[in-house]
């Protein structure tokens, strides 16, 4: 067996302990593991307060020595001469090309292990896109495809799954991605879906007991507004004006209310009356042939016909026969109103609503819109398949494991995309005959699919596995949702487990869903209904939602990979995250503005942003704002600037030459910043609010010549000489607000030989660092920068001074709304 790693035998010894199979040293096995770092976390990930309390209690510092080692015996694992477990290798399938199928599949792989992990303490070791190394305890545990049941029957098909252990069920899945997520904007029919468990059926069911819900409340507000029209219109004294517009609007309202009402109750006589109907005939017919299948007189071959016609018949019948009878004695009792037949089976049968009830309460509007029930067939479709699914037992077989104790080898099949021979998601052999299921919008982000050897476009068939594993994910990719991968990117063991704990933290806190290392954002909308993922742009909207939810420490530990439509993964750089984040700290900024609008603004930020231009995302945020954390602000410039100097390896990379410009602007603006400042103070004292910044915009707009900047510094003074102020000299302080360039400006100054010990002192009085910066300083500073060789063309230096110009205009941002640079005037 390959070398175990550390972090590995951690794992195993703390599986052994959580299952209770170490009977050798054990209180000195926990006091060893006390003493290392990771034990505690991983540790928490297999949901065991015991574990964890002894941990906890455990005292290292008296740790006696003892090996943490591990013997294996082939597969088997010995730790002090006793058995503990073994390890064994579970194979994966083929993972499905297409992108929304294959996050399915991945999140269910990663829901079992998790399931796996809490319930039966097995640990992975290992993991690829093949297969899974786990670590078994030596206990009585069901085979995996005993498990593999177990976890759909318990977990991912039950309602609620298990809130001991917090495994989600459907209520946390797919009720919580329809809250989230519009999948389509048309809206579709009842889902044709796998039926595997009582508790999926009561799940659908409460979802179209839902959408009969919140139509029927739609049309009986409605009327409430129609009452309320009629009384107003006939009480009070009313303008011409204001009685022709309620007038209008109430004829309107009585039309809309006469129309659904005929159309939903048309469609639910005609339908639903007539499928009562059919199978009340059928049921008869059943009968019949069920007696002359008793006569003695008739032959093989009429045998095997009546037969035939029985089952031909059988199929028509969805519900019991007692049920067929009294949902007819309810339809006469309702005359064929939708709303009335359900709230009568309601009053009368309440135990069967009581759980779909329960569960319906969590469906919001959001929820029940994805059904097209606007139309009356999809309306009335609803009822139809609620019943179904309350009164009928599931009859499908569950899907087979993703995680097999043998490889899984793929089968020959005939040549070709547009068969019904093989499942089109995951490629599994597939019976013709009674190939069933087609993709729906559940499975593929695209299910309408234009195959290669198909004379049109259409939907593919998949498996039952596929269709039912789809329908459970909550990984949906659409316009709106914004899907998340996170990977840790130093590849610490603490750092992989917090991925999950992080999810979780924010799954809670939030509308936002998640499964495994997947997290789906939910797009933030105006108060008129815009989805701000579609007008900011998706990748924007993703930098700032993940840095308006996430800690600086994530954002820099993790690496985040969005998942768009209809594309590959995209690495959001860690650096922009971080800097966006800061950004929004900084200015107050929020996806949703003040006027309850798209922030646009922040996107063109994040956008700048993206193509490394921090300055140009600075300025623009300040421009607008009244609010600026001055001293956040400096904090987040000096990350960025570490954080791009870490990115920068090769010294013609593109980010370096960007790197660099950074840091050279940083140090000239710690270096005209100083002499801004003194220039204000003076300026202020002797002239108006107004006179005073007009005249430190034009001193900023003289940072593109050196000389031309000293100068006009300079001879301002020579006026106001009854100040008895020295012109040669500044002093620079290194206040929290301006530290990150009082470092930069300092480093410059050693490059061209300044002594820092002569010219930097400590205050006195506050105890601040201060620098002595001379007006000849700066014909030596921009002499450095032009004999420089990324600035000796123009526009290399047209660039390096018009950042100037925005780093100062930022930190003058009372200057930002009276005066523009002369680029932008351009």
């Amino acid at each position: 067996m390959n070398q175990m790693t550390d972090t590995n035998q951690i794992r195993i010894l703390i599986s052994a302990l959580a299952s209770g199979v170490v009977s050798v040293q054990k209180s000195t096995l926990m006091m060893a593991l006390a003493s290392r770092s990771e034990a505690v976390t991983i540790a928490a990930q297999f949901d065991s307060p015991r574990l964890k309390r002894e941990l906890n209690l455990a005292k290292p510092n008296q740790t006696p020595k003892v090996s943490l080692e591990l013997e294996f015996d082939g597969n088997r694992v010995i730790y002090q001469s006793q058995e503990i477990g073994k390890i064994q290798i579970l194979y994966k399938p083929p993972l499905p090309g297409e992108l929304q199928a294959r996050l399915s599949t991945e999140s269910a792989i990663d829901r079992f292990l998790e399931y796996l992990q809490k319930l039966y303490q097995i640990v992975v070791l290992d993991e690829s896109d093949r297969h899974v190394r786990v670590f078994i305890p030596n206990q009585q545990i069901p085979s995996f495809v005993e498990l593999w049941q177990e976890f759909l029957q318990e977990i991912a098909f039950s309602a609620y799954g298990d809130t001991k252990h917090q495994l989600p069920g459907l209520v946390q899945t797919f009720i919580q991605m329809l809250n989230s997520v519009t999948l389509s904007g048309r809206g579709f029919s009842t889902l044709d879906v796998p039926i595997l468990t009582n508790e999926q059926s009561n799940v659908l069911a409460a979802w179209y007991f839902a959408v009969v819900r919140d139509v029927g409340e739609r049309q009986n507000n409605r009327q409430k507004q129609i009452y309320l029209l009629e009384k107003e219109l006939a009480e009070f004294d009313l303008d011409d004006k204001t009685r022709r517009a309620k007038t209008k609007e109430l004829q309107d309202k009585l039309a809309m209310q006469d129309k659904e009402t005929l159309k939903y109750t048309e469609y639910f006589r005609k339908s639903f009356g007539g499928s009562l109907e059919e199978q009340n005939a059928a049921l008869q017919e059943v009968r019949q042939l069920e007696t002359r299948l008793f006569q003695s007189s008739l032959t093989k071959a009429e045998q095997r016909k009546l037969q035939k016609q029985q089952e031909k018949l059988k199929k028509i019948l969805i519900l019991s026969q007692e049920s067929i009878q009294q949902k007819l004695e309810l339809f006469k009792q309702s005359e064929g109103d939708p709303f009335k037949f359900v709230r009568l089976d309601e009053q009368q049968n309440p135990d069967k609503f009581k759980q779909i009830y329960k569960i319906a309460k969590n469906f919001t509007k959001i929820a029940t819109d994805q059904i097209n029930s606007t139309r009356g067939d999809i309306f009335t479709q609803c009822i139809s398949e609620m019943y179904r699914l309350l009164e009928n037992e599931p009859k499908k077989s569950l899907p087979q494991p993703l995680l097999t104790e043998e490889p899984i080898l793929g089968e020959a099949r005939s040549p070709g995309d547009d068969s019904k021979e093989f499942c089109y998601s995951c490629g599994v052999k597939l019976d013709p005959k009674n190939a069933r299921w087609q993709v729906l919008r559940f499975m593929f982000e695209r299910p309408s699919q234009r195959r290669q050897s198909a004379s049109s476009e259409g939907r593919p068939h998949i498996c039952a596995s596929c269709s039912a594993l789809a329908f459970a994910s909550p990984l949906k990719v659409t316009d709106e949702s914004i899907v998340l991968q996170l990977k840790s990117l130093s590849g610490s063991t603490i750092s992989e487990l917090k991925i999950k704990d992080y999810l979780r933290m924010l799954t809670n806190k939030e509308m936002h869903l998640s499964a495994g290392r997947y997290l789906i954002l939910s797009s933030d909308r105006t108060n008129t209904g815009e989805i701000a993922s579609q007008k900011m742009g998706q990748v924007q909207y993703a930098l700032a939602k993940a840095a308006s939810i996430f800690p600086v420490e994530v954002l820099a530990d993790f690496e985040f990979w969005l998942i768009t439509q209809g594309s590959q993964k995209i690495l959001i750089a860690n650096r922009h995250l971080i800097l966006v984040k800061g950004l929004m700290n900084s200015y107050g900024q929020s996806i949703i503005n003040a006027d309850k609008d798209v922030n646009m603004t922040l996107g063109d930020a994040i956008r700048y942003i993206q193509q490394d231009l921090p300055y140009l995302a600075d300025y623009i945020l300040a421009k607008p704002t009244n609010y600026s954390n001055v001293v956040e602000t400096e904090k987040n410039r000096k990350k960025y600037w570490e954080m791009i100097r870490e990115s920068t390896m090769n010294k013609e990379h593109q980010l370096w030459q960007k790197a660099t410009l950074y840091e050279d602007v940083a140090a000239l603006t710690g270096l005209t910043y100083a002499f801004a400042q003194s220039f204000k103070r003076i300026a202020s004292e002797c002239l108006s609010k107004e006179d005073a910044e007009r005249e430190l915009s034009k001193l900023i707009e003289k940072v593109e010549d050196g000389h031309a900047f000293s100068y006009f510094f300079c001879d301002y003074y020579k006026p106001f000489e009854e100040v008895n102020r020295t012109i040669t000299k500044v002093q620079f302080y290194r206040n929290p607000d301006c530290s990150f360039i009082y470092d930069r400006l300092k480093e410059l100054l050693a490059k061209i030989e300044v002594s820092i010990s002569e010219r930097e002192e400590i205050d006195k009085e506050t105890q601040q660092a201060r620098l002595n910066i001379f007006a000849e300083d700066i014909t030596r500073v921009y002499d450095h920068f032009i004999h420089k060789k990324e600035y000796l063309a123009e526009k290399d230096w047209k660039n390096l001074t018009y950042n100037l110009k925005l780093s100062l205009y930022t930190r003058f941002p009372e200057l930002l709304t009276k005066a523009k640079t002369k680029s932008e005037k351009k």
